[in-house]
Order: C-alpha cells, then sequence, then structure tokens
C-alpha cells in the first residue's frame, strides 16, 4: 500500500470537507460504509430520493450540500482503492486538508475495515473493460441575479459525455453522463487533463 495520498485537491473536495466538519460524528460512519458498500455498482444509485431527503434533515444539509459530501466520500474511496493508500497515509492526507481529528478517523476506520473488499469488487467490475469516451459536448448556463437581471450569476458549464463499454454479459452498453461544473471546477478538470496529457507526451 501507498505510504502517500496522491490524491489531486480540489476546490470542491475543500469546499465538501468544510460540510463534513459540520454533520454528526455518530451517524457520519453509517453513511460513509453505505457508500463504500455500494459505490462499485456504477448503474445504481447509492441512496434513494427518499433516503437523501432523509439524510438531509439527519445532517441538516441542503440537497445541493448532501451530493457534494457524498460525491467528495466516494471520491476519497476511489481514490485510496486506485492508488492502493495505506490508511496511514489517508489519515494524513485528510488532517492537511483540514478534515477534524473524528470525522478523519471515521473514514479512515471505514477504509482500513473495507478496502480489500471494495478493491476486490473493483477489479471484478473492470475485468469487464473501461468505458470508452465516444462523444463530448458542452453548453453555458448563464444564471441571471435576482437583483440585477444585466448582472450574471453562478455561471457553469455543461458537459454532456457519451460513453461506450460492455456489461457482464459482454454485450454493449452506452451511458449519457451530464456533469454541471463552476468555473474553479472547470478550471481544476483542465488542469488534471493537462497533467494526464503531459504523462502521455512523455510516454510516446
Amino acid at each position: 500500500a501507498a505510504s502517500q495520498a496522491h490524491i489531486a485537491v480540489t476546490s470542491r473536495l475543500r469546499q465538501a470537507v468544510v460540510l463534513i466538519n459540520r454533520v454528526s460524528v455518530q451517524k457520519f460512519p453509517i453513511l460513509l460504509v453505505r457508500i463504500i458498500k455500494k459505490l462499485h455498482l456504477r448503474d445504481e444509485n447509492i441512496f434513494s430520493d427518499d433516503e437523501q431527503k432523509q439524510l438531509c434533515k439527519v445532517f441538516s444539509l441542503s440537497d445541493a450540500d448532501l451530493r457534494t459530501v457524498l460525491e467528495a466520500c466516494s471520491y476519497l474511496f476511489e481514490q485510496a482503492a486506485y492508488h492502493t493508500i495505506h490508511p496511514t497515509a489517508l489519515k494524513k492526507f485528510l488532517t492537511g486538508i483540514d478534515m477534524d481529528e473524528e470525522h478523519s478517523q471515521a473514514v479512515v476506520k471505514v477504509w482500513a475495515d473495507s478496502a480489500t473488499e471494495f478493491v476486490n469488487k473493483l477489479k471484478e467490475q473492470t475485468m469487464t473493460g473501461p468505458q470508452r469516451l465516444m462523444d463530448s459536448q458542452y453548453s453555458l448556463h448563464l444564471m441571471m441575479g435576482d437583483s440585477n437581471l444585466t448582472r450574471l450569476k453562478d455561471p457553469c458549464a455543461m458537459l454532456e459525455l457519451k460513453l461506450s463499454g460492455s456489461n457482464n454479459n459482454e454485450s454493449e452498453t452506452e451511458e449519457n453522463v451530464v456533469v454541471e461544473l463552476s468555473h474553479p471546477e472547470l478550471y481544476d478538470l483542465f488542469l488534471q487533463l493537462e497533467k494526464a496529457q503531459s504523462q502521455l507526451d512523455s510516454l510516446s
């Protein structure tokens, strides 16, 4: 297992950490266990709509903030699996991005308890091969402010990705994924793509 956590720190992840630090530390592990148990199921939501509404009440979060927390926890577990990160290294990373002691310890404990099973499930899933990007489109959404219609508020980009892959029955499947990105999130993505392009160039 890796002794250092090579996880990209995005502005959205930092935003999620602030929210995570506010949620009930007693109930947080229940959320984490559910995420890591179902995260490998790409075609199935981790929580139903009704469950998400209930979670918003339990954790006193808006729908958007809950999504941010769920996405961040999923991202952390996926990255920890991809880089085979040791629990100690994950703990150091979480502390470094200002997740408090109790919440970071909860993440690390769930990872330590479930990592082997989670990684094995991911390996079984990827035996069918990764999804391929067949097409992509984008559009810009410019939300107008309420008080002054001449001013733009919270512009965002919508990316639509058409993916193709094979399922366990070896039949081709297609999936359309729509991602909404703010300017900082789009810039984070751009930097990561540039890094990937640079690494590919160095290998060619």
